[in-house]
């Protein structure tokens, strides 16, 4: 991770992504109590931890990272 990136994702944390992060693993939990939200389950708690720390990644296609499609 370059200093750039690390600087910008304590930033992030600092002033709101903790409460981001917070708030999507508690609507993942809150969906996994049913069967059928689950799987919003699981893409919540992604985008919870995604969005704990956002800068120094890149969105690589499937097809790219294990050379198959969907």
């Amino acid at each position: 991770m370059s200093p750039m990136a690390l600087l910008l994702n304590v930033l992030w944390v600092v002033f709101g992504g903790l409460w981001t992060a917070i708030g999507w693993g508690i609507a993942a939990v809150i969906m996994a109590v049913t069967i059928i939200g689950i799987p919003w389950a699981r893409a919540a708690f992604n985008i919870g931890v995604y969005a704990l720390l956002p800068f120094g990644f890149k969105a690589v296609s499937r097809e790219e990272r294990f050379g198959r499609g969907d």
